[in-house]
């Protein structure tokens, strides 16, 4: 049964984009931060979204994500119009997305965050009424997510008390119990170790996986990039500088002049 709000991913019709942006620009004083950015993002695809610092790619997530409302354009999700759309709304509705820092309930236990996130994902409130049936499957559901991102070993930890790394799964985690359509990571390998990176990198190609849902990427370094990407839109003060598949894009003229050089990390 299809849920209120939500989009049913085998129904879609596979070519057309399951996120697209049209001509989609912010303006905050007098600078245009993002400039009429048409992009349509497929499901069973993973963009990277590159670029140097000031690009405006964060800002970009931000709008197709809700947390900015855009001057000008459209953002739409399986063909419907979404621009108005709040945060929350968007989130509702099938877009899932993890920041660069973390955006956790640090007092709370690892399935505890987990399980709140499965039962926004069913729409459960809070109640004394509740059976305790309904919040047993509620459990049940949640720590059969966390073992998939191996954090059962500190399911009962608060996650104030994870490393950075764990505190990067659990985010992955949360999406995950969130069922989206469209899952969005800005920068998932920041401030990792080099032993916590692959690991995380390791959960967004097992989501990659699934065919029926896209993946959007902002990263900076390249080998994270060349690993997962099926496509790379680079932007460059607020417009799509270059798009296409990632031998391409990194062979390309304006990446190769441009960027290369300054604006992506090799390491």
């Amino acid at each position: 049964m299809r849920e209120r709000g939500r989009f049913n991913a085998p129904l879609r019709r596979m070519s057309q984009p399951l996120l697209e942006t049209r001509d989609l620009t912010v303006r905050f004083g007098g600078h245009v931060a993002v400039d009429s950015v048409s992009c349509g993002f497929r499901a069973g695809e993973l963009t990277a979204i590159v670029g140097p610092n000031g690009a405006g790619k964060t800002t970009y997530f931000n709008l197709i994500s809700g947390q900015v409302r855009a001057t000008a354009g459209r953002v739409l999700l399986a063909g419907q119009d979404i621009t108005r759309a709040g945060a929350a709304e968007r989130t509702a509705r099938g877009i899932g997305r993890a920041f660069q820092l973390t955006n956790l309930f640090p007092d709370l236990t690892v399935l505890e965050n987990v399980r709140l996130a499965v039962q926004a994902r069913r729409g459960c409130g809070f109640t004394l009424l509740r059976r305790a049936a309904d919040l047993s499957g509620l459990a049940a559901a949640a720590r059969n997510i966390v073992t998939r991102v191996r954090l059962d070993r500190v399911e009962t930890a608060r996650v104030s008390e994870l490393s950075h790394g764990d505190q990067r799964k659990l985010e992955v985690a949360m999406l995950i119990a969130l069922d989206p359509a469209v899952y969005m990571f800005d920068e998932p390998t920041a401030g990792m170790s080099m032993d916590e990176a692959p690991r995380v990198l390791d959960l967004i190609a097992a989501l990659q996986a699934d065919r029926t849902r896209c993946i959007l990427l902002v990263e900076h370094k390249l080998d994270v990039i060349r690993t997962l990407a099926d496509r790379i839109v680079v932007l460059h003060n607020g417009r799509v500088a270059a798009d296409g598949p990632p031998a391409e894009v990194m062979e390309s003229d304006v990446v190769q002049e441009a960027y290369m050089g300054r604006g992506l990390d090799v390491a």
